[in-house]
């Protein structure tokens, strides 16, 4: 019964690991400076550079830095939020109800 619904529990987790590493990425730009040489932010920076990129090239440069990181959050939930209807529409999302 489990193994059918892995079409939407794999891009879901990890939607949702991208989008918990970027909210990491923005509580720690809040501890450490952004591009500081300490090896988490580092790690951080590399692993959700490319989830960020995209959202900063469609984000006016005013915009500073650690708001991008809110808005990539912003556009991922809405991006899981997408693949909920979808794949619901499509009978592929567990119920709750047994």
């Amino acid at each position: 019964m489990i193994d059918s619904f892995w079409t939407f529990q794999v891009p879901n987790l990890l939607i949702a690991m991208a989008m918990y590493s970027v909210l990491a990425r923005f509580v720690l730009s809040l501890i450490f400076p952004i591009g500081s040489d300490v090896v988490i932010m580092r790690v951080f920076e590399q692993v959700t550079e490319p989830v960020v990129r995209p959202v900063r090239a469609m984000t006016p440069q005013i915009v500073p830095e650690r708001v991008i990181y809110l808005f990539t959050c912003l556009w991922l939930f809405a991006l899981r939020i997408g693949l909920y209807i979808v794949m619901r529409m499509y009978g592929l999302v567990p119920s709750i109800a047994g």
